[in-house]
């Protein structure tokens, strides 16, 4: 099998992918999912005020069945199956849109499959942590009351409240036609998994 990797240098929403999610032995619907598949995602305050602007039909889903946590990032939107598996799986992968998805989705590969990609994969999840939307995260939780319990409505409003500054702050990124890195190699599918 060739084992392809493909790396999206967005100014601010970076991602990798691999075709080996698509034949990784968790996929199989015998089997209960476990590994990337079990990742009850958790979206932060720049994900959210993003999808408000350019996906309001995930946003809405969120802010309706997704849970307020105080997480990693700050103020997060988990969002719990009651089933310990990513209720954005199909069979084909993940239903979201690609920038639709949090970072840990868009820049993470599993060990397994990242055995057979170049080293920068790791560096690529790294980089977060300094990237624009990292930055806008942290720009968002300062202007929260980070003790104040919130509820979806109060989320909401603060969203909404937020969500012309963040956007005039976009605009000044240039996300015109990003980098995009690929690599592929010939693999033994025995010796993935």
């Amino acid at each position: 099998m060739l084992a392809e990797f493909k790396v999206i240098n967005d100014a601010l929403r970076p991602s990798i992918s691999t075709n080996l999610c698509s034949v990784c032995c968790r996929n199989e619907k015998s089997q209960q999912k476990i590994g990337c598949c079990s990742y009850e995602p958790e979206f932060c305050l720049f994900d959210l005020v993003f999808l408000y602007l350019e996906h309001p039909a995930v946003y809405e889903l969120l802010l309706r069945e997704g849970r307020i946590i105080k997480g990693f990032n700050g103020v997060m939107v988990e969002m719990k199956s009651g089933l310990n598996r990513c209720p954005f799986i199909g069979d084909l992968g993940c239903t979201l849109p690609k920038d639709a998805t949090p970072p840990l989705c868009r820049l993470y590969i599993c060990r397994q499959a990242a055995v057979f990609g170049p080293p920068l994969l790791e560096e690529r999840f790294d980089d977060y942590f300094t990237s624009n939307e990292y930055c806008l995260n942290d720009f968002l939780n300062s202007k929260l009351n980070q003790d104040a319990v919130l509820d979806s409505r109060q989320l909401h409003d603060f969203i909404l409240e937020n969500s012309g500054t963040i956007k005039a702050m976009l605009l000044e990124i240039d996300r015109t036609a990003p980098v995009l890195e690929s690599f592929s190699q010939e693999i033994d599918l025995k010796d993935f998994g």
